[in-house]
């Protein structure tokens, strides 16, 4: 995805151009988790690129709680913060020779969605803009719900689903492909 500045601030929520060492952010806190939720966008010093990034923080008593319970919470999983830090995602954006911004890479809970999904450049933006939405409605952003509907791979092309195993394969008509046909047919 290449795309103007001005219309690349508008996909990640920004509604004014940045400039070199500025940062635009949000910032939601849900007191009953103990979880505060942060994002940002922010141009680099020399304004050569552009990170947009989220991260959950946990209170202090929240993170002492965590650490007696070993990391784990009460059904088994690894809590979802550790350290009191967990970086929820990381948009990395750098100027084309054009004068557009390219997506150059994409972590979402550590896991690379860098060219792994089909327009993941555009899904990346859209998950971080439903992230902002939650944030802007005082509500702590449910990012597997995000990720499920923002950057699932089941664009449609042409009517058919692209990358889904199990599709029924073309039937092919042996005849069609050695160039035999019948007469008046």
């Amino acid at each position: 995805m290449r795309i103007e500045f001005k219309k690349l601030m508008e996909k990640l929520g920004v509604n004014r151009d940045l400039s070199p060492y500025e940062t635009h952010p949000w910032f939601y806190c849900d007191d009953e988790k103990g979880i505060s939720c942060s994002a940002e966008v922010r141009m680099g010093p020399g304004g050569t690129d552009i990170e947009a990034e989220i991260q959950f923080l946990s209170d202090s008593e929240e993170k002492e709680e965590e650490d007696d319970d070993d990391e784990e919470s009460e059904d088994g999983e690894e809590s979802p913060l550790n350290n009191g830090i967990k970086q929820i995602m990381r948009l990395h954006i750098e100027p084309t020779i054009d004068g557009k911004w390219e997506t150059k890479s994409l972590l979402i809970k550590g896991e690379d969605y860098s060219n792994k999904v089909h327009n993941w450049e555009e899904k990346g933006c859209n998950f971080f803009k439903g992230c902002i939405e939650s944030i802007q409605m005082s509500i702590l952003p449910d990012i597997d719900e995000l990720i499920e509907k923002y950057l699932n791979d089941d664009d449609n092309f042409g009517g058919r689903s692209s990358g889904r195993v199990g599709r029924k394969s073309p039937k092919i008509k042996p005849g069609a492909l050695l160039g035999m046909k019948k007469p008046g047919g």
